[in-house]
């Protein structure tokens, strides 16, 4: 007997021995493997990039879901939830649980090597789910287990609690408690009821088949089981178990909350974070602010919209977007038998464009038809809301007015329907497009940019990407240079036919005014706020396109494919800019004669580190600039005084009178322009903000012989404009800068007026060029122009 007690000693201490051994070889094996534990102190939540507006709206989200949440802002109850469920002496072990890991063993070689229930502690799984491991079980298994022991001397268990909250995966790209909640029920996990709890800490166990939307049955029997658990340990009450297991499935997928839908804004700040960082940047917590003001924004989408609407409705009806879809036939004749699934699937799948929604025609009256919608809701759509439907024939016909609602539309049509003035009428999406961007001609901040009239209709940035004609919008900036070399605001020039050397298909070239009208003589002053061609033509041929060239590059135009001739007089031919260009280049003149740098990105920093980008931009700056990135000044001061006088003509006399009775606002400034009947543009600024906008079809169609610049462009402008700016009462007002004089002149001939002249006119000059009298009593003066053109 004693000699089997000895036998049964030895292998027992045998066993022992040699398990120790087992256990040295492999930590020695795999010690140096594991990381250090103190980089877990570092870990990067992974977190999606975040875009907000200046004043903190949400505008885009990009990534993974994940909120980080702090141990002090986890309910209690959860904490428990999770703990009586995955590891209910968390507080009490260092990493490793003894006890359900010698149960594990025993359960193993019970089953002969089957795995039922595995012993990780929160700890244990906190490394699987950084390191991302899976090698062979058991070896990884061991790794976790060593790691686990090292990160418990490393990190305190509230520390090791959070960090493991914040990353663990719930399914439905959700990371972390806080956004698990938000994506599952719409609000903050403070806000959730015991069974709402009690299902978010059974997902873990099988985020992505055993979520409540992927596998309801499987989520609510693990629920039941966290709720049981909980009870066990006295967490919660039988009444609060009752009543909870008891409660029905109420979860679903909630989108993320965005506050400001700028989508076109928030592609630009996707671009360009991707472009530094690749994909990482969806991961890495980025926070993006942007110099976008929400009130701008906003005001500039529905501008835009609904401008681009009016234009749309002005030239014509050009019919349903598809006519008797699928299931039409089968509806006509037995419709006491349901929509067919293919209307239903189509309206679920179409989008909501601008202000357009998706409608399916059900029923036509004489003058009055019923649709469908989206929410499978029956509208009726009366005579007023529909009469406008004129046939489009071409960009400057319509057809017959319609007498009745099938001329216009029949049952099964799919068609889009608006919202407004307290009813619902039939809609269409414009096939125009149209963009605006808004500066703080101060600093270059972008404060509104809309690129389109609906991001999801068409991605393509019209606002930055499109390069197109500018037409008269062009003018100032070669007008600018011409008076920097000598012209001034009362220069004479004749407004009359001028006949030009022609190409190589055409002996002349017969350049023309808009309404093919001449106006005799005009000062340079009105021949601007006018918009005439003929004189613009003159004044390019006097200053030299070579030196019109080169001066507007100061404004920041890539000059390299503009043409070399009078075409520069129209902004046409080779010209190509965007209108985030154009509104630089007016930010100019706004400012007081500084070149701006756009930028759109004021800052960006991540939830793990610091700030990675801040902005610098170089400030027009006149007065106590000693500790300021000054912008370079680009435009003689006095230069940019006269230009911002004529271009204030413009708004009150020109071109943008509709502007100044719709705003009836003194310190406006602008101007029109038109190329072609293609683009159609107006740029406006005071001297705290500044914007150009612009429409046209994407592949350069005319707009009509009834649009321009003074259409869709300045009426989008003015819309946003009303909502933009602060009071006139608040607005910046430029000092008039040293060296400018005021002289009464002869409108008419531009020379300084008799004192006694009654219809003499101010007008500003640089004081070496203003008009002077000859001792004989002849009018001249230094400009080297001085003559009739």
């Amino acid at each position: 007997m004693q000699k089997i007690g000895r036998i049964i000693i030895w292998n027992a201490a045998a066993v022992t021995c040699g398990s120790l051994l087992l256990l040295s070889a492999m930590f020695l094996y795999l010690n140096p493997q594991i990381p250090d534990a103190a980089t877990f102190k570092d870990v990067k939540i992974r977190a999606p990039m975040r875009i907000y507006s200046a004043d903190r709206k949400l505008i885009q989200e990009f990534g993974e879901r994940l909120t980080p949440i702090r141990y002090e802002e986890i309910p209690p109850l959860f904490v428990r939830a999770l703990l009586d469920t995955e590891d209910k002496r968390f507080f009490e072990h260092r990493g490793i649980d003894l006890i359900t890991l010698a149960n594990a063993t025993w359960r193993l070689i019970r089953d002969q090597g089957s795995i039922h229930s595995g012993a990780s502690t929160i700890t244990m799984q906190l490394v699987k789910n950084i390191s991302g491991e899976s090698q062979i079980r058991f070896i990884r298994k061991f790794k976790e287990m060593l790691l686990a022991l090292k990160i418990e001397r490393e990190l305190s268990k509230k520390e090791i609690l959070t960090l493991y909250l914040n990353i663990i995966p719930f399914g439905k790209h959700a990371f972390g408690i806080q956004a698990a909640a938000n994506t599952y029920y719409g609000r903050d996990i403070d806000q959730l009821t015991l069974a709402q709890i009690a299902m978010l800490a059974g997902i873990p166990k099988a985020p992505e088949a055993g979520n409540p939307i992927n596998g309801p049955g499987r989520a609510l029997t693990r629920r039941n089981l966290v709720l049981q658990r909980m009870l066990d340990q006295n967490s919660i009450s039988r009444v609060q178990f009752d009543w909870s297991s008891q409660a029905p499935l109420t979860a679903r997928v909630h989108q993320r909350t965005i506050e400001l839908p700028a989508l076109y804004v928030a592609e630009m700040v996707r671009r360009r974070l991707l472009t530094k960082y690749g994909r990482d940047a969806y991961k890495l917590g980025l926070i993006v602010h942007t110099t976008i003001d929400s009130k701008m924004q906003q005001a500039a989408e529905a501008a835009v919209q609904n401008k681009l609407n009016q234009y749309d409705r002005r030239h014509g009806y050009r019919g349903p977007e598809y006519r008797r879809i699928q299931g039409s036939d089968e509806y006509i004749a037995a419709p006491e038998y349901g929509y067919p699934a293919n209307w239903i699937a189509s309206l679920k799948k179409a989008q909501v464009l601008g202000n357009q929604h998706p409608a399916i025609v059900i029923a036509t009256r004489d003058q009055e038809i019923d649709v469908l919608n989206r929410d499978l809701e029956t509208i009726t759509i009366a005579w007023e809301g529909m009469s406008w439907a004129r046939p489009y024939l071409t960009v400057n016909s319509k057809g017959q007015k319609p007498q009745r609602a099938v001329d216009i539309v029949n049952v099964g049509d799919f068609i889009r329907i608006e919202y407004g003035g307290g009813s619902w009428k039939l809609g269409q999406v414009p096939d125009i497009q149209g963009a605006l961007v808004a500066l703080d001609p101060r600093m270059g901040a972008i404060k509104a940019l809309v690129g389109g009239y609906d991001f999801n209709a068409k991605q393509f940035n019209h606002a930055t990407q499109a390069k197109r004609q500018p037409g008269s919008n062009f003018k100032p900036f070669f007008y600018a240079g011409a008076l920097e070399n000598g012209l001034t605001a009362a220069t004479i020039y004749n407004d009359a036919p001028i006949v030009l050397p022609g190409g190589e298909l055409e002996e002349t070239y017969r350049p023309r005014n808009s309404g093919g009208t001449f106006q005799g003589n005009l000062r340079l002053r009105e021949a601007l706020y006018r918009s005439v061609n003929l004189i613009s033509v003159r004044v390019i041929l006097d200053y030299g396109p070579a030196n019109a060239i080169n001066y507007v590059k100061r404004f920041g135009f890539d000059t390299s494919n503009f043409p070399k001739d009078v075409q520069l007089a129209f902004g046409g031919g080779t010209i190509a800019l965007t209108p985030l260009d154009i509104a630089t280049g007016y930010a100019t003149f706004a400012n007081g004669g500084f070149k701006i740098t756009p930028y759109l990105i004021e800052r960006v920093y991540s939830i793990n580190d610091d700030v990675v980008l801040q902005a610098t931009p170089a400030i027009a700056c006149m007065t106590d600039c000693e500790d300021t990135k000054q912008a370079p000044r680009v435009v003689e001061a006095r230069v940019a005084y006269i230009m911002n006088s004529i271009l204030s003509d413009a708004i009150r006399l020109g071109t943008g009178t509709k502007a100044f009775s719709a705003l009836q606002r003194s310190d406006l400034k602008g101007k029109t322009g038109t190329t072609n009947s293609a683009d159609i543009w107006f740029s406006g600024y005071t001297h705290d903000l500044v914007a150009t906008s612009w429409a046209g079809f994407s592949n350069n169609s005319p707009v009509g012989n009834r649009e321009w610049g003074s259409t869709t462009p300045i009426e989008t402008w003015i819309e946003f404009m009303a909502q933009a700016l602060p009071a006139e009462s608040n607005s910046t007002i430029l000092a008039r800068p040293n060296g400018i004089v005021s002289v009464r002149i002869d409108p008419e001939t531009g020379f300084r007026a008799d004192p006694s002249d009654p219809d003499a006119i101010f007008e500003i000059f640089r004081e070496e060029f203003a008009p002077t009298e000859d001792p004989a009593g002849k009018e001249q003066e230094s400009n080297p122009y001085r003559q009739i053109f």
